[in-house]
C-alpha cells in the first residue's frame, strides 16, 4: 500500500557487515525485521517477489568505486525504485576473540576491499601477519570469533555482534572514506 512504511528489510549479509550497519541507521529498519541475504541479487529478488518490503545493498565505495554487481542486478529483472540513499563512514577495526598483543597476531581475515583500504596500517603494525581473503567483513568477524583466524578487519558492528575485542580502531588508510548504499 503506497505510503505505508516498510517493515520487512533484507540486506547484503551476512550479519555484521557495513550493509547491516547502514540499514540500522534507517529508523523503520530498527523497528522492523532485518534479514541478511547471501547476495545482492537475492536481496533485490526478495523485494521483487514480495518477500521483503525493502532491500539495502551497497552501491559505491569512495575508495573502491561503484559496486558492479549491484548495478548489474538493478538492470536485470523487474524494475525497482531506489527510495533512499545511506552514506556511512567506513571505519574498519581490527578485532580478535580476546585482547591480545599485536605481536601475537599471525593471521588476519579480511574482505579484499577491506585489506586494500587498510594496507598501510597492516604494513606498519602487522608486517609479518598473513592476510586471508574472505567473502565479507561479517565472515571475517565470524572467522575470528570461532578461532579460525587470530584477528579480523571488520566493521565495528561485526566486532560487537561477534563479541570480539577491538585491538585497534580506525585503521583505514583513508579516514574520510564512505560507502553509499541504496534502498528500495
Amino acid at each position: 500500500m503506497p505510503g505505508t512504511p516498510p517493515t520487512r528489510f533484507v540486506y547484503l549479509g551476512p550479519e555484521g557487515t557495513f550493509a547491516e550497519q547502514a540499514l540500522r541507521t534507517v529508523p523503520a529498519a530498527e523497528r522492523g525485521g532485518r534479514t541478511p541475504a547471501r547476495s545482492v541479487g537475492e536481496a533485490l529478488d526478495a523485494v521483487r517477489a514480495g518477500e521483503a518490503d525493502a532491500a539495502l545493498v551497497p552501491m559505491e565505495n569512495s575508495i573502491g568505486g561503484a559496486v558492479g554487481v549491484t548495478l548489474d542486478e538493478l538492470a536485470e529483472g523487474e524494475p525497482l525504485v531506489i527510495t533512499r540513499e545511506v552514506i556511512l563512514p567506513v571505519e574498519f577495526v581490527l578485532a580478535a576473540r580476546s585482547a591480545v598483543a599485536l605481536a601475537d597476531v599471525r593471521t588476519v581475515a579480511a574482505h579484499p576491499q577491506a585489506s586494500t583500504q587498510c594496507r598501510g596500517w597492516l604494513r606498519d603494525h602487522l608486517p609479518d601477519a598473513t592476510v586471508v581473503d574472505v567473502l565479507s567483513n561479517g565472515a571475517a568477524a565470524a572467522g575470528a570469533a570461532n578461532g579460525e583466524y587470530d584477528a579480523a578487519i571488520c566493521a565495528p558492528i561485526g566486532a560487537t555482534r561477534h563479541r570480539l575485542a577491538v585491538l585497534a580502531d580506525k585503521i583505514a588508510d583513508h579516514p574520510d572514506a564512505v560507502t553509499r548504499s541504496c534502498a528500495r
